[in-house]
């Protein structure tokens, strides 16, 4: 197993925050109609707290032990190993295909059309085994490239839509509960980096508390920029158009100069790069495999696998992009297991 050298918990949770954008930037009709930007704001601020809440088992780990619940599971005795790495592996994967399917459909629906969804996806993996066999300290490191890129976008995306901001029609308060609670479980869905903080926090330091607050802060604030310039610039059209800030990508302008989509397009596909890899790394790492290629190229095909079975049967697309089954999944592997070891670990201090 290829052995990380330790690098910093901030750099980790700059990375987590970036992957967390790729929800807010594959939004597709997943957020309630009846629902006014208000609401929608609301229902930010309410799943991400609920994404903190599943942060603190796997921080706790951290600041009290130094320790991960992979670290833990490949000293635990053999069946317990073997059944984390399997739990983990299924979750990895399903994470995975969450963000890889919507991700190509856009990219063939609006970028490229016409272009083979099976054939980016297998383009994305390609990159990603590569990257998944240098190791997370590498990966983490190329994030601070994407930062300085999501910066840029986020900046030509807002300035440029400023110009075409109408406050007329969605000032007002609009939403029913069954609304407001269809939203923030979609704005829960970023939780899926705390279950990779479970399994990638042992190879950080210097964490502090601070750190996940203010990725979470930082990621809340993306969300609610994109949600305003949504309702308030592309208004209406935004609601009967699939993808809604790629939409957003294509209104923004700058006199004659207008839409900057391929900013839009790389930033997502850096984003969805960087899930798809860490996804890999933390698979390999279950199974103390971290660095093997033919494993981790064994995974990807795996994924890319499921990628083509899903194009073919609508039920297996639908089940794979459930933002309900995802949180599930994610309370699980992010909240109860790691809650199970840090039992164990009390019991056993």
């Amino acid at each position: 197993m290829k052995t990380e050298v330790p690098f910093s918990s901030k750099r980790l949770f700059m990375t987590l925050m970036l992957c967390a954008c790729a929800v807010i930037l594959l939004q597709n009709h997943d957020l309630s109609a009846d629902a006014s930007f208000w609401v929608n704001l609301l229902s930010v601020f309410a799943g991400l707290g609920v994404c903190f809440f599943y942060f603190l088992p796997a921080i706790i780990l951290k600041k009290k032990y130094n320790t991960d619940v992979m670290t833990l599971a490949n000293q635990a005795g053999t069946p317990l190993k073997w059944a984390t790495a399997v739990f983990y592996a299924l979750y990895f994967l399903f994470t995975a295909e969450y963000f890889l399917i919507p991700y190509t459909d856009m990219f063939c629906k609006k970028y490229y059309a016409g272009a083979p969804p099976c054939l980016i996806a297998l383009a994305v993996l390609a990159c990603c085994v590569y990257a998944a066999v240098k190791g997370v300290n590498v990966i983490t490191r190329f994030g601070i490239f994407l930062f300085v890129l999501a910066l840029v976008t986020n900046f030509l995306m807002f300035a440029g839509s400023a110009s075409s901001l109408r406050f007329e029609e969605n000032l007002a308060f609009r939403g029913t509960l069954s609304a407001f609670l269809q939203n923030s479980g979609y704005f829960i869905t970023p939780c899926f980096i705390a279950a990779i903080y479970v399994c990638l926090s042992g190879y950080t330091r210097r964490f502090t508390w601070r750190q996940p607050l203010t990725a979470l802060a930082l990621t809340g604030l993306k969300y609610a920029l994109v949600l305003f310039f949504i309702a308030f610039s592309a208004g209406e059209y935004a609601g009967r158009q699939e993808y809604e800030t790629y939409l957003l990508s294509r209104v923004a302008h700058f006199g004659s100069f207008a839409g900057i989509e391929s900013f839009y397009m790389a930033l997502s596909t850096m984003s969805v790069f960087m899930i798809t890899a860490l996804l890999l790394c933390c698979t390999c790492r279950g199974f103390q495999l971290g660095g093997n290629v033919k494993w981790t190229a064994a995974f990807a095909a795996l994924l890319f696998f499921v990628r083509f079975i899903a194009e073919k049967f609508d039920s297996l697309n639908e089940l794979f992009t459930n933002a309900a089954l995802l949180n599930g999944f994610t309370f699980v592997a992010a909240v109860v297991i790691p809650s199970a070891y840090l039992i164990g670990r009390k019991k056993h201090a």
